[in-house]
This record gives C-alpha cells, structure tokens and sequence, in this order.
C-alpha cells in the first residue's frame, strides 16, 4: 500500500470514529504516557494542539500545564516547526494558512525539549510513523535526540507504514491498547 493509499484508508476509519471514542481513546492513550518513567523525569514536553480528526489533545495538554509542566506546541515557519511556549488556549492563533490553532509568542530552540509526543497518520509495530505528507516532523526530529513517542487511536497502527531513507522510527508508540517502545530505551517507557 502506498503513503497516499494508506492515509485515504485511515481518512476514512477516522469519518466513522466518533469524536467521543477518540476522547477515551485519547484518556487511555495519555495517561499511559504519564505513568511511564520517561514522564517523572522531565518537564519541558512538546505536543500539538490537535485538529478535528487527530488524537485529542486539548484537555491533556491544559492538565499538563497545571500540572506544571512546560508545554511547548509547534508552530509553521516556512517549511520547518517552530517550537512556542503554551501558556493556555488564550495564547492561540489560528489566523494561518493551516488554520490550526498555534501559539503566539517568542519560538524557543529545540534542545530544551525533553519528550516529543508526535501526531499521526498512521503508526507501526516498528516504530514507523506516516504523517499528513508535509515533512515538517521528519525535519524537527531530525535535528533533536530527546526521546519521541507517536500517538494516535488503536485503529491506525497499522501492519507496515511505508518508509523512505528520510523517515525516522520514533523512540514510542502508544496507542489506547498498545505500548511499543525500542528496547534500547526501555527504562524510559516501561513501567515497573
């Protein structure tokens, strides 16, 4: 199946998922992440402000900033993600060419990130991730070495997502029924 195929497939689960399960999807799939060790261990995270068909990420996000974490959400520069502070919904702007809700503010350099938690297509049991086709994360992962996990809802990981030379595994993938992680990072994602 081809990157094009596949996020057509995926386009259409999504349609027929409702919004609600996506939610509890996204409970499960978010709480697992704040029981691993990785979590205790850091505090300056970047995720995303999720659009209407991604995993859920708004409430999360806002109970991780009271929290206390440092919540940093991506922006798009040109080609590239710029990374911004989140300091609460006030602080987005969706007046872009995406129309995605992203922060206003001062970007910030990517080495103070500490845990990446990155949106999908489409993930895989390698760690494969397929995005929306842009290669804005591609670009972002490739210039940080700090631990990246892939979320999304159990119907889209999937047998094999397609790769090219430029695609990355990422470090974790989670889902609201599974965990897979690189065993060469496993004290930061596997629970005692």
């Amino acid at each position: 199946m081809t990157k094009k195929e596949l996020r057509q497939q995926i386009k259409q689960l999504k349609a027929i998922t409702p919004l609600a399960v996506r939610e509890v999807e996204a409970d499960m799939v978010f709480n697992t992440i704040r029981s691993m060790p990785v979590w205790r261990q850091i505090s300056n995270i970047l995720c995303y402000w999720s659009l209407p068909d991604e995993l859920p990420t708004h409430k999360s996000v806002n109970q991780w900033l009271d929290d206390g974490k440092n919540i940093y959400l991506p922006r798009v520069k040109g080609d590239d993600l710029e990374i911004v502070p989140y300091h609460g919904s006030q602080s987005l702007d969706d007046n872009n060419k995406f129309h995605i809700g992203e922060p206003v503010g001062d970007g910030v350099d990517p080495s103070c990130l500490e845990l990446i938690i990155v949106p999908a297509v489409a993930l895989d049991a390698y760690r494969n991730r397929l995005g929306r086709g842009k290669g804005f994360y591609d670009r972002l992962l490739s210039t940080t070495s700090c631990p990246t996990i892939g979320v999304a809802c159990d119907f889209q990981l999937v047998d094999e997502v397609p790769v090219e030379p430029h695609d990355r595994p990422l470090d974790c993938v989670v889902t609201s029924d599974t965990v897979i992680f690189n065993e060469e990072k496993q004290a930061l994602f596997q629970s005692e």
